[in-house]
């Protein structure tokens, strides 16, 4: 049987506010509190912490974490079937044969010609262990990383992971640019699902910090990745472009290069 924080649903959890340390939940901000003198200790290094003690003090708000979800945009291009499979049966972990799967699909309804795809098939970084079996969220509104933050993963149909390989080629890169919508996957997602709560627990000890007077040069920005798939009732909705919400979510309005479908 699983962990109850593994199998727990995320509608139950509550919703961690990253930008609003004031509603964070008692128990959290009690463990904050308790600590806060180490904490500010070892931000601004103006007292002796033991690097132990604080590791310690970091190992034991991850846990403390562990229960909460927070809110996170997924950008990307999908297409009218993958948006659908989203909606119905959550995010799935992308590797080399999910991504074979997905280009073997375009051939058999006609989107994507058989040698192109095999192009595709035979040169992408999907089987990266920097990338396999990761799925990647921004954990505040997309559009404060701008056209050069985001505007990448909205051009080409893939993912990352395809179009590295192919977006100076000008036959596959003009095929899967082509292919699918601009989209933005909403979804709240457990801390228990993070790859490492590590990174999280630090930029939530400095935006507690911050909410107490004290100035951080650190970026409070979260960018993280999961490596479990995302069940369905994780995902709050899938916006597509040119949607008001997509262009308003995503700032590119204004970008230099227009983003089109």
């Amino acid at each position: 049987m699983g962990s109850p924080l593994l199998t727990q649903s995320a509608t139950s959890r509550v919703v961690l506010k990253l930008e609003q340390p004031a509603a964070w939940p008692a128990a959290l901000q009690t463990y904050l509190g308790t600590h806060h003198e180490l904490f500010l200790g070892w931000e601004t290094g103006t007292s002796g912490v033991p690097a132990a003690l604080y590791d310690k003090a970091i190992c034991g708000l991850m846990d403390a974490l562990q229960p909460y979800a927070i809110r996170g945009w997924h950008c990307t291009r999908l297409t009218d079937s993958e948006i659908d499979e989203i909606q119905r049966n959550g995010m799935q972990l992308p590797n080399a044969a999910m991504l074979t799967r997905r280009i073997e699909s375009l051939v058999e309804v006609g989107q994507l010609a058989s040698a192109t795809a095999q192009q595709l098939i035979a040169k992408n970084q999907a089987a990266d262990a920097n990338r396999a079996n990761m799925l990647s969220f921004c954990f505040y509104r997309p559009r404060r990383a701008g056209e050069s933050g985001i505007g990448r993963f909205f051009r080409h149909w893939g993912g990352e992971a395809l179009y590295n390989s192919h977006e100076d080629d000008p036959v596959t890169s003009r095929a899967i640019s082509c292919i699918g919508t601009p989209s933005v996957v909403e979804a709240i997602v457990p801390i228990a699902f993070l790859k490492s709560s590590t990174g999280l627990a630090l930029n939530v000890v400095r935006r507690f910090l911050m909410s107490r007077g004290y100035r951080t040069r650190e970026p409070v920005d979260h960018e993280d990745r999961i490596d479990r798939p995302l069940p369905a009732n994780c995902i709050r909705r899938v916006i597509r472009f040119p949607d008001p919400a997509f262009i308003s979510l995503t700032g590119c309005a204004g970008w230099r290069s227009p983003l089109g479908q």
